[in-house]
């Protein structure tokens, strides 16, 4: 069954990638910063590349903020990416203290240089495997255990409830790549740059009710 996904446009993603991702699985995606052309889908993603404290001031600016909390609460299929699942936290420590969405509870870091080991480049940028907390996920139907994901960040999310915690990657020590609770899923890395891998996990989230 083909879905329709709406695409929140805040100026701070990279739109046409993400619409793209969707359109190759064979699903429906537009654009928009209109609460009411984005109810009207049956998915929603909220991408984001940039400062999270500008994201929040653009969100907050185009009234977007009541709108993304009310459908995350709706059971709706929700999918958050990069800056996108961070701004689902309590807050982040990018550029100084920021006050984040709050739908998931949780914070916001920056890479630190790991004690004892190789020094680590930072962003974490380029190609870095995957694996899922949940036995059997659905998610990676057709996938491998452990599939290669596109990454670019400098920053990294904390769940307060370990039971968040849906993907896991090392870069100096292990760290959450993705979260999930109940209709809302968010990956830190880029699905839709993340070639077969990346769009067979879109093509597996389309197909969440």
């Amino acid at each position: 069954m083909t879905v329709s996904v709406g695409i929140v446009d805040y100026q701070m993603g990279n739109l046409r990638s993400v619409q793209k991702g969707i359109e190759r699985t064979g699903n429906i995606a537009t654009i928009s910063s209109n609460p009411t052309e984005l109810a009207k889908n049956t998915h929603l993603i909220l991408p984001g590349v940039g400062a999270f404290g500008d994201a929040m001031n653009e969100l907050n600016r185009r009234d977007l903020v009541s709108f993304i909390k009310d459908w995350a609460g709706s059971g709706k299929p929700f999918l958050g990416i990069c800056l996108g699942m961070q701004l689902l936290m309590d807050s982040s420590s990018e550029g100084g203290q920021h006050e984040g969405l709050g739908i998931l509870s949780g914070k916001v870091l920056r890479f630190e240089q790991p004690v004892g080991k190789s020094p680590m480049k930072i962003p974490h940028m380029g190609w870095n495997q995957i694996c899922s907390t949940i036995p059997s996920d659905p998610m990676f139907d057709g996938l491998t255990d452990r599939p290669y994901v596109y990454f670019v960040h400098s920053y990294y999310v904390v769940p307060q409830n370990p039971s968040d915690v849906w993907l896991q990657t090392e870069y100096g020590d292990l760290f959450c790549a993705g979260v999930k609770r109940n209709n809302i899923m968010a990956t830190q890395f880029h699905p839709e740059k993340s070639q077969k891998e990346g769009l067979h996990l879109l093509a597996n989230w389309c197909k969440q009710e």
